[in-house]
């Protein structure tokens, strides 16, 4: 049995641990400063990417992106953005499948995935290249093997 102090101090400290609480998720919730001054400039970076020279599949997956990316934000966050790497792009289409109202299926989720990928190699090639060369052995043989599964053509040289 608990003592009367007991009693009394667990209906004091319940609205402080509530209050903690609340503040640690809108916390999350908000973006700071910095992460919105990133964002603003992705959102208002170039809208559309050329993909007269992408294959054909590649050209379907592009209107896939335009329609599903652009349900949840600016679609030139996904353009702009600087994320190249398969293993960057698996987690974040992940992610964004798993967001409320979505509707990304698992289907769409690995059609975006190579899209992504595709299109960091073939027109963000330099960046990816940096990128995968300054992984560790192991995993920058992964990442070459992921990228040359949607792009036959891209060199890591």
């Amino acid at each position: 049995m608990s003592s009367p102090k007991r009693r009394h101090l667990v209906p004091a400290v319940l609205p402080l641990v509530g209050a903690i609480a609340l503040s640690a998720v809108v916390g999350r919730a908000q973006p700071n400063a910095s992460e919105e001054a990133r964002l603003k400039k992705l959102d208002t970076g170039p809208k559309v990417i050329d993909v007269a020279k992408y294959p054909g599949d590649q050209q379907q997956a592009y209107k896939l992106f335009q329609s599903k990316c652009s349900s949840c934000h600016a679609l030139a966050r996904g353009i702009n953005t600087d994320m190249v790497l398969p293993g960057d792009w698996e987690r974040y289409i992940k992610r964004m499948m798993f967001k409320p109202n979505s509707g990304i299926s698992n289907d769409e989720g690995r059609t975006l995935y190579r899209f992504m990928v595709y299109d960091a190699s073939a027109r963000k090639a330099e960046a990816l290249r940096r990128a995968i060369a300054a992984l560790a052995p192991p995993e920058r043989a992964a990442a070459i093997e992921k990228v040359k599964a949607v792009n036959g053509a891209f060199s890591p040289q």
